[in-house]
């Protein structure tokens, strides 16, 4: 099990959470949900507690939890259970089973089963154990590495004997297949579904730079890229690893919802380097600084300084000087032949 600060470095800006409600995951079974529905375990954030909040079943609970089975207590192999379908099929490295604000109903333990299932699941799954039993501590980030190399689109949540978790995350790295695209498609680079990675930026105050590359517009300020406000002659950006290199053919740019807050120009940045970090690349124009306006989605093609047949692992959005960004859209062609 690695440590909280280990973990920020290592899954967060390293991977996805192929889980995530953000980008197609969904909760479809569980053995029990009797206080809290399991729905909640691929929510954003690391759940809430309202004290004194009651309701039929008792506390409101801000995660999944079962109800107390005493029948299984001394059975050492029986289980409360959820499946999860992540939202992209992709290779685990690591999980968070965190049990925020559960301090007296966690699990003893827990493990994770996985599957590629191709339409409904039936007797005829299987499904592999690729977390062993595994004791977890009430009211933490619990964190697991992932030993299996393998594609898997399911995963089930064991907890032993039953009890509560607020948030279950599944990072890993997105597998396409190059099949499900029409060719020469034009699709969207950096897109998380698409194995796109916000893996830094000079600031993150009030929410993370992967909300820029989720599906759909923004719901709110809240999901998108917003900074603090800077009190001297610097600016802010956000740098974007592509989920496949690719060419660059057309940008959008969406202040959805930043009305008050939105930077005041941008500017685009591309590199092609197998420095997946993003920690030294050499950074060419793709689009010089521009105005922005609030609350609207910008459409950049002419104004790309860019090559045609030049490919790039790399972008980096600067803003000026400070603000915040719903969405980046980064259209291209895909060289598939780097899956």
């Amino acid at each position: 099990m690695t440590t909280n600060q280990e973990y920020s470095a290592k899954y967060s800006s390293q991977y996805i959470d192929l889980a995530s409600e953000k980008i197609g995951g969904r909760a479809i079974n569980c053995s029990d949900e009797w206080f809290a529905n399991c729905s909640n375990l691929i929510k954003s954030g690391r759940g809430v507690f309202k004290k004194g909040y009651f309701v039929d079943t008792g506390q409101w609970m801000d995660g999944w939890e079962s109800r107390r089975s005493f029948s299984r207590r001394w059975r050492a192999n029986d289980c409360d259970w959820c499946e999860i379908r992540l939202g992209v099929a992709g290779v685990i490295q690591g999980f968070d089973i965190d049990t925020n604000h559960f301090r007296g109903n966690a699990p003893e333990t827990i493990s994770v089963e996985a599957a590629y299932i191709e339409g409904e699941e039936n007797s005829d799954t299987k499904w592999t154990e690729i977390l062993e039993k595994s004791a977890v501590e009430p009211h933490n980030q619990n964190l697991f590495d992932c030993q299996s190399n393998k594609v898997w689109n399911h995963v089930r949540l064991k907890i032993y004997p039953d009890g509560g978790v607020a948030r279950f995350r599944v990072f890993g790295e997105v597998k396409l297949v190059s099949d499900n695209y029409i060719s020469g498609e034009l699709i969207d680079l950096a897109s998380a579904i698409n194995g796109g990675l916000g893996i830094s930026a000079s600031n993150m105050f009030f929410s993370s730079p992967s909300n820029l590359i989720m599906p759909g517009r923004g719901l709110n300020m809240g999901d998108g890229w917003e900074t603090k406000r800077r009190r001297d002659n610097s600016n802010d950006w956000a740098v974007i690893k592509l989920g496949l290199p690719g060419t660059i053919r057309k940008v959008v740019v969406d202040t959805a919802h930043f009305k008050g807050n939105f930077p005041d120009q941008f500017s685009l940045q591309a590199a092609n380097s197998n420095d997946t970090a993003g920690k030294s690349l050499n950074w060419q124009p793709i689009i010089n600084k521009t105005p922005l306006q609030a609350d609207k989605e910008h459409l950049f093609i002419k104004q790309l300084l860019c090559s045609q047949t030049t490919e790039y692992t790399h972008v980096r959005i600067n803003i000026y000087p400070d603000g915040g960004i719903s969405r980046l859209r980064i259209f291209g062609f895909p060289n598939w032949e780097t899956l």
